[in-house]
């Protein structure tokens, strides 16, 4: 046992009386990232009123058989980025409307429904696997803050269910979940970017009206997908060719923006013209990817969390291709039809990205890329379900 896991299991007492308490998946960016998002707006409430909640992650709860399941369960997220058939394979095995099953639950929730078993609170999940271990033991206060809601996104039995949008509300009432129990609240964005996201936009439309070089943001995902790795290093050498800058966001870790780098001097592009930037950890990341925000006029990702920056913050999108996993392909479609998303769609289209940009730029449509994305939905989700939760979890002490 972990000595986090020996300090959870031995401050229980604690943990059954804490009105709001959370537990994050720690699987991949997208979902923890929404949940840093919302406990942030929390601490921000919970100042002067009552204790922050306690902050608790899958790794550290569950010990032995569930354990070991969560790692496969992240194991197969890796290997399903990896691109060609291991790709189609995971898209094939993880449908869009699968649901767990009764043993699948059993296995990754025995230690999970210990520990929360006869708590009265509020329990904050970011992943539908958690939502469905929990419901039945405890108020489960579920984040799905993605544009997209298959069916495997549904859980009918969570006491609520946050979305971002209408849209997103009823893809899942068309699958059973309770209009009672599923809230509205905007987009989730990272405050570090709300915080400034009108300055950034006005900045960013003057630039793009301009016929000065432009500075593109590639992120890279945390699993790394092969077909999107090699797009961003080979649009990169596009776009730097045209005398644009570009910032590569390559991920945690210095092996990775190692990597990043070799690349980039293969492809012969200047160091001058394409900084790497790497992070210690996910919300190291956030604050990063805020503190160079202001400067970019076009981002680069695949379209998972991200998609919010182009739909919320007016910032034209290129979607890294092909779409992977379960909610890529609804957030590019919303996206895409909000007009301000456009696919890129693999090395051919990496390769040819410098004239893609300028035929984009000289018509006006990336302009009105930023436009499509700028004031159409609320950008304040986070603050709305922390504000909704504290109320709730104030009024029950």
């Amino acid at each position: 046992m972990s000595a986090s896991a020996s300090a959870i299991r031995h401050s229980s007492f604690d943990l059954r009386t804490s009105p709001l308490v959370s537990v994050c998946s720690e699987i991949g960016r997208g979902h923890p990232a929404y949940l840093d998002s919302v406990l942030l707006a929390l601490s921000r409430l919970c100042k002067e009123s009552q204790p922050a909640p306690m902050c608790l992650t899958v790794p550290d709860l569950c010990t032995g058989t569930s354990g070991l399941a969560w790692k496969l369960a992240r194991l197969g997220y890796r290997f399903g980025a990896q691109g060609g058939p291991a790709t189609w394979l995971y898209n094939r095995l993880r449908s869009p409307d699968a649901r767990p099953s009764g043993l699948q639950l059993a296995l990754l929730g025995a230690s999970l429904r210990r520990t929360f078993t006869g708590y009265a609170g509020i329990c904050i999940v970011d992943h539908p696997l958690l939502a469905h271990i929990l419901t039945p033991v405890c108020r489960v206060a579920y984040l799905h803050c993605e544009i997209a809601a298959p069916g495997l996104a549904a859980v009918p039995q969570a006491w609520r269910t946050f979305v971002p949008l209408e849209s997103t509300r009823q893809k899942l009432l068309a699958v059973g979940c309770q209009p009672s129990a599923v809230c509205v609240t905007g987009l989730v964005i990272e405050a570090e970017l709300t915080d400034i996201a009108q300055s950034a936009f006005h900045a960013r439309i003057t630039r793009l009206a301009s016929d000065r070089p432009l500075t593109i943001g590639f992120f890279a995902s945390g699993a790394e997908p092969r077909p999107h790795s090699s797009s961003i290093i080979t649009g990169t050498a596009s776009v730097t060719r045209a005398g644009h800058k570009a910032l590569l966001f390559s991920g945690t870790g210095m092996l990775r923006a190692a990597k990043t780098q070799l690349a980039l001097r293969r492809q012969g592009v200047p160091e001058e013209s394409a900084r790497v930037i790497w992070t210690r950890n996910r919300q190291h990341g956030t604050s990063r990817a805020a503190e160079f925000f202001p400067d970019l006029d076009i981002l680069v990702a695949a379209a998972h969390e991200r998609t919010n920056w182009a739909v919320g913050l007016g910032l034209p999108m290129f979607a890294l291709m092909p779409n992977i996993g379960p909610f890529a392909a609804g957030n590019f479609a919303f996206a895409r039809e909000q007009g301000t998303c456009v696919p890129l769609d693999g090395i051919a289209g990496a390769v040819g990205l410098d004239d893609t940009i300028a035929d984009l730029r000289r018509s006006g449509r990336l302009a009105e890329m930023a436009r499509n994305g700028w004031q159409v939905h609320s950008i304040d989700g986070a603050a709305r379900i922390a504000r909704a939760l504290h109320d709730t979890a104030s009024s029950s002490v």
